[in-house]
């Protein structure tokens, strides 16, 4: 039977992986701070997990503004449990979620081989933590998450902070770029077919499609009823998944009007 643990319960993802799984796998959340190793051992003892997915960790923003809390939490923290993990019997699947973040932009859709360039203190720690899990862990997943969306999500991220911009009539400084956004439900869905294939291997989890910045913030608009402000630079970049090898085991991706209506 798999027995799953997962850290950063109230985050984002991780409250939807919880809530769309709790009656069909059997999961513990972990709920308190997961810099503190010695609860985590405690609240892990006679529990003979098989699965340990990482959703803790400092947003791209809190990291701005704490970088000895984020290196702490981000990367120290992850450091310690796989060291802990290490030295159990039964070393569970431990899944990390990481970000697209720590690629560099490209014109091509991005490959799990193409090359890293975090350009800030979040994407390098969890690049950095990817690498030692990588090093000093065999049993593991790496899933580098593209922009993910869904219902109840922070207003620091680009889907809500626009509509409350648009509903606001707030300047939106935007450009041209390009990004690939995925809804929360199917990360989730991606999580569970990892966890039922027993896949180690970085993955790319996006929905492999384009969409251009602003026309995201027009159709926003047209739901809204609402005309945007918008001041608009010339300049464009890319960061969009290749997703060939998550399919390549099998995965099927789900796109329905619900998945796409932002």
């Amino acid at each position: 039977m798999k027995r799953i643990c997962i850290t950063g319960y109230n985050s984002f993802i991780g409250k939807n992986f919880f809530k769309k799984y709790k009656k069909t796998l059997k999961i513990s959340p972990y709920k308190k701070n997961i810099n503190n190793l010695n609860e985590i051992k405690k609240f892990l003892k006679n529990k003979k997990i098989t699965h340990f997915i990482n959703f803790a960790g400092l947003s791209r923003l809190k990291c701005e503004s704490n970088e000895i809390g984020c290196f702490n939490t981000n990367y120290n923290s992850i450091k310690k449990i796989i060291n802990y993990l290490n030295n159990l019997d039964n070393k569970p699947h431990f899944i990390f979620v990481s970000t697209s973040h720590v690629y560099n932009y490209s014109k091509m859709k991005l490959k799990e081989t193409s090359k890293t360039n975090p350009r800030n203190t979040y994407a390098k720690l969890k690049l950095k933590s990817e690498n030692y899990i990588k090093k000093n862990y065999k049993n593991y997943t790496i899933l580098r998450l593209f922009n993910v969306y869904g219902p109840n999500q922070s207003k620091s991220y680009f889907i809500p902070d626009i509509r409350e911009k648009i509903i606001n009539s707030e300047i939106i400084n935007i450009d041209k770029s390009v990004r690939d956004f995925i809804h929360v439900s199917e990360v989730s869905r991606v999580i569970k077919f990892i966890i039922n294939k027993n896949i180690n291997q970085t993955l790319n989890v996006g929905s492999g499609k384009d969409y251009s910045l602003i026309k995201i913030i027009k159709f926003l608009s047209k739901k809204l009823n609402k005309k945007p402000i918008l001041k608009v630079k010339n300049k464009k970049t890319k960061l969009v998944a290749d997703i060939s090898l998550l399919k390549s085991y099998g995965f099927k991706t789900k796109i329905n009007e619900k998945y796409i209506n932002f």
